[in-house]
Formats: structure tokens, sequence, C-alpha cells
């Protein structure tokens, strides 16, 4: 008991568990094994094949792309989607012209993504002269069924998509100081692939890069792929039905997914980046005016053209990172495959409880009950009251309350000893 009555040790008592060694050879062989086993799979699984050394850091940058059209248009008889092609598929919905417009007209680009029109729609708008500009239930404009045309955009699979990419991380900068910020399409580089679900995989042409002599580059620099190769990658048919059922993908439009999947790995030094490409069944289809005209101010006969462009929307992402190692990734990567020692211990339990010859004997070391708190005859109220006096007498031995000999004594004796004269 310490100053002021309080007992310090009991305050900071330490409560731990009591281990039982069970001397059998069985035993002991199988939790090692258990053991070795864990062992093994933190080292060959965690570390060895995930990797678990490695610590990720993702990056991010910029994507853009140019489509530019194929510098000689393929025979028009080769085009079974144009009903002016003598060899025109009639069982192409809907059979259209083929037109060959700039490529001004039937691309469009935003901060995310290009579209590559394969079908484009032009609507004359007229205005409506009985409709004024603050009129409300009526239209503006108007159009009747002459004022629209239609047509393909012909030989679109043969045009030419140029990819420009830079990654930039200040993670890069940290772990590389003065050795580069970037990952990008522009420097000395091998021949990125171009690849998807399907297992058709292309090689895209670098351009900028001083072997490559490819016409189609110009002075363009960044990865060159046909949108025939992009299709194929993504197992695409324009000439199949879309997934309205009215109509061919040529026709409604289509999304696919371009990711430029990066991978730096510092430990061996290897820096590359692939393209990855997923066709999705949403349509693609963008709405822009060719002549406008406001309604305000707009006279009787004023027009305006309104252009419907379906195709193919690109939608860029950029996956993958920077890999290097880590000293407490790994550290982290052992300390959560140690938990499964326990596991093994519980193993090793259950078999000699429940599966081992012996467990009966087992059963008399590794479990301990307590006595029937709720005795039913006279016999057992005896037997749990001498046993709850040993109990006592063994804690109050413990707290020096008592003498070692006194304790020792079992309650009959001790109550004959008290009862002498």
């Amino acid at each position: 008991m310490g100053r002021f009555g309080i007992d310090v040790d009991s305050l900071c008592s330490y409560t731990t568990e009591k281990q039982v060694v069970v001397r059998h050879k069985w035993a002991g062989l199988l939790y090692y094994s258990c053991i070795f086993v864990v062992v093994l799979y933190i080292v060959i699984v965690q570390v060895v094949y995930n990797r678990g050394y490695l610590a990720f850091q993702a990056l991010s940058g910029t994507v853009r792309a140019t489509y530019m059209p194929p510098s000689e248009y393929a025979p028009l008889s080769s085009l079974k989607y144009c009903n002016q092609s003598a060899a025109a598929n009639r069982s192409i919905v809907p059979l259209l012209p083929c037109v060959s417009w700039d490529a001004s007209l039937t691309t469009q680009t935003s901060a995310s993504g290009l579209l590559v029109g394969t079908r484009i729609t032009r609507k004359l708008q007229r205005r409506n002269a009985s409709c004024y500009e603050l009129d409300y239930g009526c239209s503006p404009w108007y159009e009747t069924g002459g004022d629209t045309v239609s047509a393909y955009v012909g030989g679109v699979e043969d045009g030419t998509i140029l990819v420009q990419h830079s990654v930039s991380s200040q993670s890069v900068a940290a772990i590389l100081p003065g050795q580069g910020e970037s990952l990008d399409s522009f420097g000395e580089r091998e021949a990125a692939t171009l690849s998807g679900a399907h297992g058709v995989s292309f090689a895209t042409v670098p351009c900028g890069k001083a072997s490559t002599a490819d016409p189609r580059c110009g002075s363009g620099r960044g990865d060159l792929f046909t949108v025939g190769q992009l299709l194929q990658a993504a197992g695409v048919d324009l000439d199949q039905w879309a997934a309205n059922g009215a109509e061919m993908q040529r026709s409604a439009g289509l999304a696919v997914v371009l990711n430029v999947d990066y991978q730096a790995n510092l430990i061996d030094g290897v820096s590359r980046y692939a393209y990855l490409v997923n066709a999705s069944k949403l349509e693609a289809k963008t709405t822009f005016f060719g002549s406008f005209a406001s309604t305000f101010g707009a006279g009787a006969n004023a027009t305006r053209e309104v252009f419907s462009l379906h195709g193919i929307q690109i939608i860029f992402q950029q996956t993958g990172g920077l890999t290097t190692f880590d000293f407490f990734t790994l550290l982290l990567t052992f300390v959560s495959g140690l938990a499964l020692v326990s596991f093994s211990k519980t193993i090793t339990n259950a078999f000699l409880l429940y599966a081992a010859p012996m467990r009966d004997r087992y059963r008399l070391f590794l479990q301990v009950s307590t006595p029937d708190f709720a005795p039913s005859s006279e016999a057992g109220s005896r037997a749990l009251d001498q046993l709850l006096a040993a109990k006592r007498a063994k804690r109050a031995l413990c707290d020096g309350e008592r003498q070692p000999s006194e304790a020792l004594l079992t309650p009959l004796e001790s109550n004959s000893v008290a009862t002498e004269p």
C-alpha cells in the first residue's frame, strides 16, 4: 500500500494470458508447419507476387488528340454503306450518301475527348414570322422535311488520330530530383501498343521520333494510329446494329474510352505507357450551328443551319502511375501477414480438442471449467463453498494477508484447527 492509501501495484497491474505447453511432437509439428506455410505465403504471394514492397503514386496530366482525314480516299465502290456505291449493301439502315467534308466540320474536340463524325445531318431552320421573340407557346424557328439532309462521312476508318499526352507529378520530382518531371509522348521512346479487351493489339507510330519516317505524321509529334485500328481493338464494327436496334452504329454513333496507362518502375528503371481501349453502348452525338442567326432581330425570311454530328466519341483517361521501393510498405505487408499466425494456433487447438486421438486427455489441460454456481444438491453446494474458500485463501496469500502454512490448509482442515481447545 503506498501513500494516501493507494495501492500502486494494483493500480498499475498488468494482465496477460496463461500459456499451456503441450509436450507432444504431433502438436508441435502441426503448429510449426502452419507457421511455415504462413511465412511462405507472406514472402511469395504478398511480397514477391503482389509486390508488397512497392509504393504506388498516381500520375496526372493532360491528353489531347487530333483527327486527320486520309490523304487518299478509298474508292466509292469499296464503301458499302454509301448509296452512291455500286456495291451498296441494302441491309444497312439507313443507307445514305457519303461525303468527304472538311475535318473541321466532321470532328469536335473537347477538354476530355474527341468526336470523330461518322454521320452528319444538316437542317435548315426558317424564321417563324408569326412567333415574336418574347412569345410563349410557339417556336420561333421551324423546319420542313425538304430542309434536312443526312450523309455518312466516307472512309472514316482510314483516317488517323494523333494522340499527345504529358504527365507531371510533384511526387516524381521529389523522388527523381533533377531527372525530369514528366512522362510524355514527345521524346525518344518505343512504339506504344494499342489494345483492347478482345485481345487485338496494334503498335502505334511514334511521330516525332528521329527514326520514324511515316509521312502521315507530317510535322506532328505524338502517337499515331488509324480509326480502323482503334475500332478493331475495341471490338467494334460500325456496320453492325446499334444498341437501340433501329440503326447501324455508323448512324447512331458510339463512345469508346481510351486509357493512357502508365507503368513507371523506379527499381528496374522501366518507364513506358500503353493505350487501352474499351467500347460502351452509349450513343455519341453533338449539335452545333453552321450559319447562325439570332432569334432577336431576325427578319421574316431569316434562316439558320443546325448540324447534328454522330460519330465515335473518344473519351480520354489516364491510369497507372509510379512505383518505387518503400520500407514502410514492406513493413506493413509483413505486419498484416503476421496476423495469420493466430490462425495457425487456432488450427492446432482445434486439432488437439476435436480431432486428435488423445483429445480427451488434451482437454484436461487445455480447458478449465468452473464449478456449478447454481448447484442442485447439498453436496454440490459444499463443493462450491470449499473451492471458493480455497480461491479466497490463495488470493489472501498473494495479497500478504495470510501465512503460507495457513493458506495451504484445506477449508476443512482450517475449521478443525480453529475448533481445537
